[in-house]
């Protein structure tokens, strides 16, 4: 937005008489303003403005009755609505060139699906039968995608796994790239694909177009490695989740050095009360969000840590509101356009313990953890993300 009347702002200063210094600078002001229009107060006209839609929160259901959902809260109108998408036991969504991808298990043949959806009306566009039980999937390229998979003993000791390699033109798993124990969360960076071996302490470095395992990179002191993120500054970040003697904390790769650059240690064990999401990295904000939400099980403390990826340090530890009727934290996400942060929670059942065959409930928290709002969910809800649009 530039104004038409700059130019005449810019000549009328040298003749005017101006005798008060704050008469000067409010010219200044004007001057300047017009000169460089709205891009001084924010984004340019040309770029829009970003809008959150819909928070998208998945509910992953009972895994006997493989009866995941999709909740979709408008921030505008603070209202919630389910959705039946016709999927199994939700383990995390992801999103990518303009699709939001559902990750499922199916208990029938202990194998999964990877479901795509339109972003605008949340209608299905193609679905990928994977045939190990998949965790999370992640993007090396437009058309390729990877799928971290599990695999368990009779006794559900986990063993080494697998990485699925996705084509997304015609939608079929290609190859299968042989990792480490439990892989989780996976960050891709430099042409290579970090995926954390959570039972081995493990990250397994994947060059992204040969599909082959470079490296395997020792993490010391790093107990239960589960979700991996890229930040601003292309640094690898993974969250260890801590257990026994060993502290949950941030460890800050370099993806070209694959070395260790930073550590920032957190106040309590990292989880999430159903296994599902345990944090959440807001690009906006370049904050990672971190929750300790396993109480009812002797390892959290229902706090929420926010660690500044910049400065790649902890920035604040906030506790969750307390709820007499409400127990751990499944799931959070932050909203860097509206400054609200997410948490879900699951009702409690006998004995004090979760209950996972019933509603949950989503907090939405200011950046203080204040609650500012609640909405109700569907069954066991896991997994948050954010669709937005430009306007």
């Amino acid at each position: 937005m530039r104004s038409s009347f700059s130019s005449s702002v810019l000549a009328s200063l040298p003749n005017a008489r101006l005798r008060r210094p704050a008469v000067w600078i409010a010219f200044l002001a004007v001057a300047a303003l017009s000169l460089t229009g709205c891009d001084l107060f924010g984004s340019n006209d040309d770029e829009g403005r970003r809008v959150t839609t819909d928070v998208v929160i998945a509910n992953s259901g009972n895994f006997s009755a493989q009866d995941g959902s999709l909740t979709l809260y408008n921030p505008t109108d603070s209202t919630a609505a389910l959705k039946d998408i016709e999927v199994a036991f939700i383990n995390s969504l992801a999103q990518h060139n303009g699709r939001l991808f559902v990750v499922d298990n199916t208990a029938s043949d202990n194998a999964g699906k990877i479901t795509s959806f339109d972003t605008d009306q949340l209608e299905q566009i193609d679905q990928i039968s994977n045939p190990r039980p998949p965790r999370y999937v992640a993007f090396p390229g437009d058309d390729k995608g990877y799928i971290t998979n599990q695999r368990f003993d009779e006794n559900f000791n986990a063993q080494p796994s697998t990485v699925s390699v996705v084509d997304l033109v015609d939608n079929s798993v290609t190859k299968q790239v042989d990792v480490g124990r439990s892989p989780q969360g996976m960050g891709v960076a430099g042409g290579k694909v970090f995926v954390a071996n959570a039972a081995d302490g493990t990250l397994s470095v994947l060059d992204a177009d040969a599909d082959t395992v470079n490296t395997t990179l020792s993490l010391p002191d790093c107990a239960s490695p589960k979700s991996v993120f890229v930040d601003d500054e292309n640094e690898v970040a993974v969250v260890c989740q801590g257990g026994g003697e060993q502290a949950s904390e941030v460890l800050f790769l370099s993806p070209i050095e694959e070395t260790i650059k930073d550590r920032v240690e957190l106040g309590a064990p990292i989880g999430s009360a159903n296994g599902s999401q345990s944090a959440y990295y807001s690009e906006g904000a370049e904050e990672l969000y971190t929750v300790s939400g396993s109480e009812a099980f002797g390892n959290g403390t229902g706090e929420i840590f926010r660690i500044d990826t910049n400065a790649n340090a902890l920035d604040a530890t906030l506790e969750i509101p307390q709820d007499d009727g409400l127990i751990g934290i499944t799931a959070v996400g932050y909203d860097d356009v509206t400054q609200d942060l997410y948490a879900t929670r699951l009702p409690v059942g006998a004995g004090g313990f979760p209950l996972f065959t019933a509603n949950g409930t989503a907090l939405v928290l200011d950046r203080q953890g204040n609650e500012v709002t609640r909405f109700e969910t569907g069954n066991a809800p896991g997994h948050i993300t954010f669709l937005r649009d430009q306007q």
